[in-house]
């Protein structure tokens, strides 16, 4: 993991930031510019990313030490401040990467710091390579057409970020042009704009995190945060430490305060996914949180503003779980304020040819095959499955047809006869949890109840084995002696 140093005189900042992007770098952080300069004797940090206005020292004024003693560092400078004059200063110094306004777009920022490890890594390659040329008096000619190489793979790369930047989780990975998924589209282009909260209801792999990260990048907040909380995928006894953060010392092994996800999502949208899996005393605790617009931290009595618009998502159906008592009906009208229900594969099954060219496509572009067709007999047997697993079943299929086939034909894997031919009660009408508790069976006959590791039921299923572990628990599946 690439290692990067932070500077801000602000310890909101520094902590926000050193959270949000710890998931891909490892983010040293320091609180004045004297302590920065330090840390660099220390380390020799390839990114340095400052604040622009600090009381002691801005961040210009470290910019210019910096190319002074660490030349090859790459400088990037946030502020709040749409300063025209300190723009054109920081312009004229030159040497710094990137000038970014406050605030920042969380994955523009993780591309711009990408791009940077990326430029940090040209400047080495060509101070190594002309240092070489000088030593071996080699010809400058052969070191221009490598630097060019190397600017000409940069540049691509770095299309290629934006791109998958661009793309990834937005509206149009929602496949499909069947008039239920349609309405359902027109709906959630409406409720996108308000600020309202949004319960999405859909069975298991239907693609409620698309629908979320779609209403987000429509909605007001769209350049703001989107944080994503699997309530099913987190223990219970770590869930509210989760969702509220706690001080230091609030319990054993708390040795420093730490942002909830709600405070880590000021500003942007939150989703709760699988909502219905949330303690009842969690979920008081969210609906007064959701009320007041405020959370206090574990181990605090201080509550913190925030301004978050929750969307939240369950696989069951939330009026029966009310009424089990499994779910608390206040929260239920909290949430329920814009229901939104994405249908199952089965009920647009024209969409499935559309779908089946997707997920080929995009296996082809990881994989750099070249596969562009499909028997007829095959999308027939595909269509005429009912798909209790719905969108992820089927591109679960289609990987593990595209791995087994070769040249530019796909050819389906047949271990999804033996999970169809299973299905002899496919007409019956049960419940959504007896319905997820016949699949799981199914999968899990089919793996030898083998639920961890390659081929396991939980690979298959796209879920984390522990969370396979505890819904085999809750649904009462039994492996037979």
């Amino acid at each position: 993991m690439r290692k990067l140093l932070y500077v801000d005189d602000e310890l909101h900042n520094l902590v926000t930031i050193q959270a949000l992007m710890s998931k891909w770098f490892q983010v040293d952080i320091a609180e004045s510019p004297e302590h920065a300069l330090k840390l660099m004797d220390e380390n020799s940090y390839e990114v340095l990313i400052s604040d622009m206005r600090m009381p002691e020292m801005s961040g210009l004024e470290l910019a210019k030490k910096i190319f002074q003693n660490f030349p090859e560092t790459i400088v990037i400078l946030l502020t709040a401040y749409d300063d025209k004059e300190t723009i054109l200063e920081a312009i004229n110094l030159g040497g710094i990467f990137r000038f970014l306004i406050k605030p920042v777009d969380v994955n523009d920022f993780k591309q711009t710091i990408d791009t940077a490890f990326l430029m940090f890594d040209l400047k080495r390659q060509k101070n190594e390579l002309l240092n070489d040329l000088i030593e071996k008096n080699n010809s400058l000619t052969d070191a221009n057409i490598e630097i060019e190489k190397l600017k000409n793979q940069l540049y691509e790369e770095n299309v290629q970020l934006k791109k998958e930047v661009s793309t990834s989780h937005n509206f149009t990975e929602i496949i499909g042009k069947s008039k239920i998924l349609k309405n359902s589209l027109t709906l959630l282009t409406k409720i996108a704009k308000s600020d309202s909260t949004i319960l999405i209801t859909g069975e298991t792999g239907t693609g409620k995190e698309l629908f979320a990260n779609a209403i987000h990048k429509l909605s007001e907040r769209k350049n703001n945060i989107f944080i994503k909380v699997n309530c099913a995928a987190i223990p219970e006894t770590l869930i509210e430490s989760e969702l509220f953060g706690y001080e230091k010392g609030a319990f054993t092994g708390a040795t420093a305060s730490r942002f909830g996800k709600f405070e880590m999502a000021n500003g942007g949208t939150l989703f709760l996914d699988e909502i219905g899996e949330l303690p009842l005393l969690l979920q008081s605790k969210l609906l007064r949180v959701l009320q007041e617009k405020e959370v206090e931290r574990i181990g605090s009595n201080k509550p913190v503003k925030i301004d978050v618009r929750v969307i939240a998502a369950t696989n069951r159906i939330p009026e029966e779980e009310v009424q089990k008592g499994n779910f608390r009906s206040d929260l239920f009208y909290r949430l329920n304020v814009f229901p939104l229900t994405v249908p199952p594969l089965r009920e647009r099954k024209e969409d499935i040819p559309l779908l089946i060219n997707y997920f080929i496509e995009k296996l082809n572009r990881k994989t750099n095959k070249n596969i562009n067709t499909i028997s007829s007999a095959d999308i027939k047997h595909l269509m005429e499955y009912d798909w209790p697993g719905n969108i992820r079943e089927l591109e679960n299929i289609i990987e593990r047809s595209h791995i087994l086939s070769s040249g530019t034909k796909l050819k389906v894997e047949m271990s999804f006869n033996y999970i169809k031919n299973d299905n002899n009660n496919s007409s019956s009408i049960t419940t959504l949890e007896e319905n997820e508790k016949q699949y799981i069976t199914r999968i899990l006959k089919y793996t030898k109840w083998k639920i961890r590791g390659k081929n396991g039921a939980a690979e298959i299923l796209n879920i984390n084995p522990s969370t396979l572990d505890s819904k085999i628990k809750k649904l009462g599946i039994d492996r037979p002696l």
